[in-house]
């Protein structure tokens, strides 16, 4: 069940019709529960039984933790934990890319088994591992509600593609009344509609243009691979934060607050800030539950260029079973330390003063854009040749034979709105109405403008891949 789709606008608004009428605040979560668990199922029914055998057991340990004692004991009730939900995590994800993988290495045949990955599994085990985790740590009180925690999981807005929630963010909503409240329904549908429009006016768009560069660089010139590359610059960006922001708007229409999930990121002006801007709640998550795990940084120099390395090549594998994703994750590492470093010895407030700073500023932001762009290569490309061809084709210097003037209106067109965002908007989403100043004027433009130039076939959205 895509957001984008009238089947979801029917299942929201029996939801949202359900919530209005009852008045039992048990019987409104018990109906919410069996929605999201309805939502999931929509996919494969099947795949019901991991989510709450996933949700039983971290409902079970977490219970188990609060009441042990002995720290030893409670070490390892948590390595159990954990090992349950990356096992199966494990076998459902990368199962066939070990298979392959040690195949290749000793020159040997292996079979592909047929394994259906499930929908959304990176991200509600990342849930429930961080819920038995803050447990453990004593960062939130043990849950001994299990319908409560069950909606906790399967909460169907961010279910699917995140944004990645902890206990401590929803659990206590979900000690309030579920009212549905006029300013709430009012801001909610602004947002959803928003997300709608990068998603179907933009990213899909786009998508149409994007596929077949990827699929066969070799078949194109040098500024159309560029241009190619702006596109899913523009396209990734459009699809995730598209969704982020409709599941945030849906949360909101029922009462509940997501986290925001991405900050303009291709505003940033270092590759540090970029993982502070997309993907806020994956990129915090890795921070608290990876990072800080191996050790962060209270174990010299090398141990903390090491674990800010580890961390982003977990968080490629995280995205896909791929060494395209391991190359694009530790990339990324990589480029995080040579930061790390760079920062620790030059400091542009202090030492970029009037137009140095602004040209250090300029600088910055252009090389961060271009290295992010760069690796959306191997991100987006489905084996190392196709990256290679990418990357040689694009300095070979010919004609455009192969363009669409609409690519590059939607590019302008983000880039402008990513200006506007950083002049209005600076700290991301408001509290309050984003749009206040005529919401029936937006609302109206938004919607004329997804019927009429939107493809009519919704496409998933790229990150329920992972």
């Amino acid at each position: 069940m895509i957001f984008s789709s009238l089947t979801f606008v029917i299942f929201f608004a029996i939801v949202v019709g359900a919530m209005v009428v009852m008045k039992d605040e048990r019987r409104k979560q018990w109906f919410l529960t069996i929605a999201s668990f309805v939502f999931y199922g929509w996919w494969n029914w099947w795949f019901l039984l991991l989510i709450i055998g996933s949700s039983v057991w971290s409902f079970e340990f977490g219970r188990l933790l609060a009441k042990a004692t002995d720290g030893h004991h409670r070490k390892r009730l948590l390595a159990i934990s954990v090992a349950f939900d990356l096992g199966a995590l494990a076998y459902f994800k990368y199962t066939n890319f070990f298979i392959q993988s040690f195949a290749e290495a000793f020159g040997v045949s292996a079979p592909i088994l047929d394994i259906l990955l499930p929908a959304g599994i990176s991200f509600f085990v990342f849930q429930t591992m961080s819920y038995v985790i803050d447990v453990y740590r004593g960062h939130i009180p043990v849950c001994e509600d299990r319908l409560k925690f069950f909606l906790f999981v399967a909460f169907f807005p961010q279910l699917v593609a995140g944004p990645i929630v902890r206990a401590v963010e929803l659990l206590p909503q979900l000690d309030n009344p579920i009212r549905i409240r006029r300013d709430n329904v009012v801001w909610g549908s602004q947002v959803f509609i928003f997300g709608l429009v990068q998603k179907t006016l933009i990213a899909d768009s786009v998508a149409g243009f994007v596929d077949p560069v990827f699929k066969d660089p070799a078949l194109y010139d040098a500024a159309t691979l560029w241009l190619g590359l702006f596109a899913y610059t523009v396209q990734i960006f459009c699809d995730f934060s598209g969704y982020s922001l409709m599941a945030i708007g849906t949360a909101k229409i029922l009462g509940f607050d997501l986290v925001e999930n991405f900050r303009m990121p291709y505003l940033s002006r270092s590759i540090t800030e970029f993982w502070r801007r997309w993907h806020m709640s994956l990129s915090f998550w890795q921070r608290d539950y990876l990072y800080i795990s191996l050790g962060g940084n209270r174990k010299g120099k090398w141990r903390t260029d090491f674990n800010l390395v580890a961390t982003m090549v977990l968080g490629g594998l995280w995205h896909g079973a791929g060494w395209n994703f391991v190359l694009w994750g530790t990339a990324h590492g990589l480029a995080l330390m040579a930061h790390k470093h760079w920062s620790a010895r030059v400091r542009p407030a202090e030492r970029f003063q009037g137009m140095a700073g602004y040209v250090y500023s300029a600088g910055a932001w252009v090389v961060t854009l271009l290295f992010v762009m760069a690796l959306w290569i191997p991100f987006r490309a489905q084996s190392f040749e196709i990256t290679a061809v990418y990357f040689q084709g694009l300095f070979e210097a010919e004609g455009v034979r192969w363009l669409k003037p609409q690519v590059l209106l939607l590019v302008a067109g983000v880039a402008v709105w990513h200006l506007a965002y950083a002049s209005r908007l600076p700290h991301g989403l408001p509290a309050q109405n984003p749009f206040a100043w005529r919401p029936l004027f937006l609302l109206g433009a938004m919607v004329f403008l997804v019927v009429m130039f939107a493809p009519l076939d919704a496409s998933p959205f790229i990150y329920f891949q992972f």
